[in-house]
């Protein structure tokens, strides 16, 4: 039986995380470059052993990748129809942004930062994205 190195079962384990990360088709918009890099990181021969900084950078895409069905208690969509009775306000890119995600039921943790900010530039009273949303529930 041969003996499976423990660098090798972690890069085993990492293209399965990439391969996951890859595998959701929502939420790309404005990522291309690191979709992009994580399939070149999947071009490498079976036995490549990751460096540290290309596991770091994985595992910190993983994390920009989490997924928000909505904040504060407001759906995704109820988010955007707030910010949309603002749009005016806001300036082109924004607008942009709200077009883009216009019928999206979850963002990535970015792209729902920056719905909850116009949200609250829309005047909308919701704790700023970061924060942890049940903590600033009305009791």
């Amino acid at each position: 039986m041969k003996h499976t190195t423990k660098a090798l079962r972690e890069a085993v384990r990492l293209r399965e995380e990439i391969e996951s990360i890859l595998a959701d088709v929502d939420g790309w918009c404005g990522y291309e470059e690191h979709r992009r890099w994580l399939r070149k990181l999947l071009q490498h021969e079976a036995g490549y052993t990751f460096a540290e900084n290309e596991r770091e950078a994985v595992r910190r895409i993983r994390y920009a990748r989490t997924f928000f069905d909505g904040w504060a208690g407001y759906s995704v969509q109820e988010l955007l129809r707030a910010a949309r009775r603002y749009i005016a306000d806001f300036d082109y890119e924004s607008e942009c942004f709200l077009n883009e995600i216009e019928h999206a039921t979850r963002l990535v943790r970015g792209d729902m930062r920056a719905l909850v900010g116009l949200c609250g530039a829309a005047g909308m009273d919701i704790p700023r994205f970061g924060q942890r949303a049940d903590e600033h529930e009305d009791a």
